[in-house]
């Protein structure tokens, strides 16, 4: 588990805004919380919950979320990658991310990578996963309905790889209202030697859902 040293310091270097000063840190035993004139943020280890942590190079996963607003649904999330030779990677960043891209080609799972891109490319409010099987909306969502998506695809072109894969936003316009869903199929490109480049097509748009049928939890 990293320290809570070492996430105080990934906060103030990636999270905090120029001149947004500390008015107080609390220390917990799984993470820190903290407070700025501004922003509560608290901060901890999840590797349990990231696929990237996982890979052999990767010896933790920090995620500060920010706990001074009332939303309906994602609160704003950081996210930090510690890797075995001292670095760390800030995921909410889309040239680091798009450098850890790079990665595909020696062997990291498309699907870690994936779910990356899908919760914090960009930050939303809404509950977002990377569909990893053909039947995942309905399985998810609870409507027969919904189609079949495919799978995360990994293939060598002549340029290099190419990753493609399909995800869902799942929202409401108001609080309290009927949930809706989105479908988006990405497509990541990674030339040989090069950061990968990413696109994301919405092909489904506000489906309406029915609460009562809804299984949290699935996908990634």
């Amino acid at each position: 588990m990293t320290s809570n040293e070492v996430i105080l310091d990934l906060m103030q270097r990636h999270v905090l805004w120029d001149g947004e000063g500390v008015e107080r840190v609390r220390n917990w035993p799984d993470g820190v919380a903290l407070t700025t004139p501004l922003r509560h943020f608290v901060a901890g280890s999840e590797p349990d919950r990231w696929l990237v942590s996982r890979e052999e190079w990767v010896d933790d996963v920090v995620v500060s979320t920010r706990d001074d607003l009332i939303i309906e649904g994602q609160a704003e999330r950081f996210g930090f990658l510690l890797l075995t030779g001292g670095r760390d990677v800030y995921v909410n960043d889309p040239a680091a991310t798009a450098e850890l891209g790079g990665r595909l080609a020696d062997g990291m799972d498309p699907v870690a990578y994936a779910q990356i891109l899908v919760q914090f490319h960009p930050y939303s409010s809404a509950m977002r996963a990377v569909l990893t099987e053909s039947d995942d909306l309905r399985r998810r969502f609870g409507r027969e309905d919904l189609p079949d998506v495919q799978p995360p695809r990994i293939g060598q072109t002549a340029e290099g790889l190419t990753l493609t894969f399909s995800s869902s936003t799942q929202y409401v316009r108001m609080l309290g209202g009927a949930p809706l869903l989105d479908l988006t199929e990405w497509t990541v490109k990674v030339p040989t030697g090069e950061v990968a480049q990413w696109e994301s097509r919405l092909v489904a748009k506000e489906i309406q859902l029915d609460p009562a049928r809804l299984q949290p939890g699935l996908g990634c």
